[in-house]
């Protein structure tokens, strides 16, 4: 079983990492056998790019230098991570789901990644995993 890599660039855009970790969560507790791709989550991005963002995308000013936009969880992570994803949610042991067990989520999310408890806290203001 290779580990997938996402503890290193969470260094970069925690924002977005924390919300895929709550993601990754409700998919385990739900059953879900692959990640939604199109999902939009929010991305820090840097204040002098803002004027780059496609589409007309929105742009959320939070510091005098950064601000924050939403992007689909499969323009951010590559193709090989996502597949990696999905393969971790589809060896999720029957007994994860539905169980709303903290421990059992992020015992399975630490044997696939490199994602440590520090990460996890972001599992903290869910009220459904316990």
């Amino acid at each position: 079983m290779k580990i997938i890599p996402l503890a290193n660039k969470s260094r970069k855009n925690r924002v977005f990492f924390d919300n895929l970790v709550k993601e990754l969560a409700i998919c385990l507790n739900t059953g879900a056998e692959s990640v939604n791709r199109d999902l939009q989550l929010p991305v820090y991005v840097c204040h002098s790019h803002a004027g780059q963002l496609a589409n007309g995308d929105e742009y959320f000013q939070i510091t005098r230098d950064s601000g924050m936009t939403f992007k689909p969880i499969g323009e951010v992570l590559g193709k090989t991570t996502l597949d990696a994803i999905d393969h971790m949610l589809r060896e999720a042991p029957p007994l994860i789901r539905h169980s709303n067990n903290r421990t059992l989520i992020t015992n399975h999310l630490s044997a696939f990644t490199d994602l440590t408890d520090c990460h996890f806290t972001a599992l903290n203001e869910m009220s459904s995993i316990h």
